[in-house]
């Protein structure tokens, strides 16, 4: 067996286990402490894939914990412009037009990219039933796992290969199936929602969840590395674990306020 394939296996058999523990015993104090250091480590990545200086990171890090204090005391919309606003600072006073253009729009795409993707887990675990987090968190992984495991056994036809030339139709298509999968089988155990509403938010999940994907191989063919980090055994940083993660997650929170859960007798 593949040494990467079986660190890939343990990392997941000893982590999701743990985040469940977690999603459902963990108190307000505690999430939220977690939320916000996971959002320090994949700011540190994408400063890392980046090259940040030492000043951009830091000022990058105070806007998202910033954003995070504040997010439910003023609209949305006028924290994204506080924000857009105090991003521009620090490059008032060393501007260069080739400096500028190489930092100043990956700072401020990573600042949204991940205050987009982390924020609604605010709001899962306390304005929800927790079991829905683990609905979320289980389709997901299924995708990314399912899409894994049938591209590597059944894999032949390329999906995108000037993006991500490990990607095949079989494994976009065997991800949306075990998403599927996962996903009836924890609704026939919660009851949220009828077979073709769990359909349709498990498919809409993993479409996600799978351009979170591409967009972070992206990234990194961009700037020219294979990873963002090594935090996690035979998956790579942080945020090649939860790229697909940070896209499905506000979707989620959409899709939750439009299909509302508990409508299975």
């Amino acid at each position: 067996m593949n040494f990467e394939f079986l660190k890939r296996v343990l990392s997941a058999l000893i982590l999701f286990p743990l985040l469940v523990f977690l999603i459902l015993k963990g108190n307000h104090f505690l999430i939220n402490f977690l939320i916000l250091i996971c959002v320090f480590i994949a700011w540190f990545e994408w400063s890392k894939l980046f090259d940040f200086e030492r000043t951009y990171f830091v000022w990058g890090l105070l806007l998202l914990y910033m954003g995070f204090i504040i997010s439910f005391k003023i609209y949305f919309f006028y924290l994204f412009v506080i924000i857009f606003f105090m991003a521009f600072f620090p490059f008032i006073f060393t501007f260069d037009s080739k400096f500028f253009l190489q930092r100043f729009f990956p700072f401020v795409l990573g600042i949204f990219y991940l205050f987009i993707g982390f924020f609604p887990f605010k709001t899962f675990p306390f304005e929800y039933p927790r079991e829905l987090t683990i609905f979320f968190f289980s389709v997901v992984f299924a995708n990314d796992s399912g899409a894994y495991l049938t591209g590597k056994f059944l894999g032949r036809r390329h999906f995108v290969p000037k993006l991500s030339p490990k990607k095949t139709w079989e494994g976009f298509f065997g991800g949306i199936v075990l998403a599927n999968l996962i996903g009836f089988l924890l609704n026939n155990y919660f009851y949220f929602w009828d077979l073709k509403t769990t359909v349709f938010i498990s498919t809409i999940l993993s479409l996600f969840g799978v351009l979170g994907d591409l967009f972070e191989s992206a990234v990194k063919r961009a700037v020219g590395k294979k990873d963002s980090g090594a935090l996690i055994p035979g998956h790579g940083g942080l945020l090649d674990r939860i790229d697909g993660v940070l896209f499905a997650s506000p979707v989620f929170l959409f899709l939750l306020e439009v299909f509302h859960y508990g409508t299975n007798p």
